[in-house]
């Protein structure tokens, strides 16, 4: 297995192949969305197949007078037929390595399966954040199901506020 991490400008080339990978597991229409706040991606592929992705963006976030750079981690996704092997967590390190080199404190996921990410130092995200809603084109807030939580060692510790989140989820 070879374990890649590709940033802003190096990723245009295996656009078609993380799309048709994101396809395959997560159904049709589900796109890498490349924008100003892409910071990285993690490709793991087995023959030549990607069989594992997973995406960093990163922002300016505040929780009140508290402004903080904050990583968002998304499309996790590992082909069906190699669950198991721990391929999610190889990837979750990877991109915290990267977002902590970057100069992120905070990183956050949506997880439809949170216990997957309890074991790589996440913990549920229990106070509400204000975001972005892309399906329905406006503003929301509220505790977000499967939203986690983790903060880099050596980080302020956020409290139980609101924590804007200055955009949308990934």
């Amino acid at each position: 297995m070879k374990i890649s991490v590709f940033e802003n400008g190096e990723i245009e080339a295996h656009e078609a192949a993380l799309n048709t990978h994101l396809n395959s597991v997560f159904g049709q229409n589900s796109m890498v969305n490349f924008n100003h706040e892409f910071v990285c991606t993690v490709i793991i592929e087995d023959e030549n197949q990607i069989i594992a992705t997973g995406f960093a963006y990163s922002r300016l976030m505040s929780q009140g007078s508290t402004i903080f750079k904050a990583g968002i981690v998304g499309g996790i996704a590992v082909a069906p037929n190699k669950r198991g092997l721990g391929l999610a967590k190889v990837i979750v390190k990877e991109l915290d390595k990267y977002l902590v080199s970057f100069g992120v404190t905070h990183s956050f996921l949506f997880a439809y399966e949170p216990d997957v990410y309890r074991s790589s130092g996440y913990s549920e995200l229990l106070f509400p954040i204000h975001y972005f809603d892309i399906q329905q084109e406006n503003w929301n807030e509220f505790v977000y199901r499967g939203g986690m939580i983790k903060t880099y060692k050596g980080s302020h510790v956020l409290s139980n506020q609101v924590i804007e989140f200055n955009g949308c989820v990934y």
